[in-house]
Formats: C-alpha cells, sequence, structure tokens
C-alpha cells in the first residue's frame, strides 16, 4: 500500500460531521502510546500558508470563490503541506494522521461541484509530487445523519451548501473509495469508541 517512506500516511475522510477530526485524535493518542512518532495535520492547513488558505476557503468574506479557483486553493494548501511537512515526516519514520487529503478534492471539487474528476486528479498528481496514503478510513454517514449532527453549529463556506450538493459529494466518494485498495469503509454513525476500535483492528491487520 501507498509509499516507499519509512513513515506511513493516514487519512481519514469524509462528509462533514461525520468524525474525521474526532477519529484522527483519538488514533493519534493510541499510537502515540505505543510509541509511534506521529504528526497530526489537516486539510487545508497544516503550514503557514495553508493556514491563511483555509481561512480564505471556510471563512465568510462575501468573496464569491468560483469552484475552479476553489479547487486551485485547496491545491495550493496541499502542495506546500506534501513537500513542507509530509515529505521531510515520512522520511523520517513518522506517522502522520492526516484530517482529509486529496481525495476530498475529488468529491468535493470534483463530483460536487462537476469539475471534471480527471482534470481534479491531474492536479492532485502535480500537488502530490508522488505521495499516496498507505490508508483512506471513509466514515460514511448519510445526510440525515449529517443535518442532525451539523444542526445548531454555525457553518463554514462549503458547509453552508445545498443538501444536493452534499449528495452528489457522498455518492461521489463511496464512488471513489470502493476503487481504491487502500480504502477501509466504516459506519461513521456508529458509536465514536466503536468506530475508533474498527479503525485500530483494521490497521493493525493491514498497515501496523
Amino acid at each position: 500500500m501507498g509509499n516507499s517512506f519509512a513513515g506511513s500516511l493516514i487519512v481519514f475522510e469524509g462528509l462533514d460531521g461525520s468524525g474525521t477530526t474526532t477519529q484522527s485524535g483519538l488514533l493519534a493518542n493510541y499510537l502515540k502510546e505505543k510509541g509511534y512518532s506521529v504528526l497530526e495535520i489537516e486539510e487545508p492547513g497544516g503550514t503557514t500558508l495553508g493556514r491563511a488558505v483555509r481561512d480564505l476557503l471556510l471563512g465568510d468574506h462575501g468573496m464569491d470563490i468560483k469552484p475552479l479557483s476553489e479547487l486551485f486553493l485547496y491545491e495550493v494548501s496541499r502542495a506546500q503541506l506534501v513537500r513542507e511537512k509530509i515529505i521531510p515526516e515520512l522520511e523520517k519514520g513518522t506517522v502522520i494522521i492526516s484530517d482529509r487529503f486529496a481525495i476530498s478534492s475529488v468529491a468535493y471539487q470534483g463530483h460536487g461541484r462537476g469539475i471534471p474528476i480527471d482534470e481534479v486528479k491531474a492536479l492532485n498528481a502535480v500537488a502530490l509530487d508522488g505521495v499516496e496514503p498507505d490508508a483512506t478510513i471513509f466514515l460514511d454517514i448519510d445526510l440525515e445523519e449529517r443535518d442532525k449532527r451539523s444542526s445548531g453549529e454555525k457553518p463554514d463556506r462549503i458547509e453552508k451548501e445545498a443538501r444536493e450538493f452534499y449528495k452528489r459529494v457522498r455518492e461521489g466518494y463511496l464512488e471513489e473509495i470502493r476503487s481504491m485498495d487502500e480504502a477501509i469503509l466504516i459506519n461513521g454513525s456508529l458509536p465514536k469508541k466503536e468506530i475508533s476500535r474498527r479503525v485500530i483492528s483494521r490497521l493493525q491487520s493491514e498497515l501496523l
């Protein structure tokens, strides 16, 4: 699976509200207790440039960011993160846990926004410079569960999108995940401790 580096790259993916941030943290804590050197990152973000891009993408600045511009901004953050943090840490043997990665752009900007999938993947390839996840964990929740979890919270710019957008994103995620050898599909509606148990079990048998 994935890279030839000394370290490993583990990615969590899913709709907004699926629990990727929670599960990334739980896995990081588990691995640290086991003695692994762990780096937690998020997309967009993870670097000074990436955090500035994240604010542009998700903040409410009143800008009409077009789909292709949105994609390029994600790729800017991704390219910086790969070269500044991911490759150096993988070379040192670090286990990197990323809250989202390149497949997010395929799902959100490709399937969701309607940018041709091959164009999204081509830009991803440039940004990634050969880096691939060793494991991609997709936490699947349906739209009803997403709506329930997001109620009462102030949505960011993308979270404000209509339900039909998220329907396309989820279907796109599932299509992509099912074609990926390193992907692990988990029911994101399960209790968080059970999800964490399943994640660790799968990674122990396949990667760690």
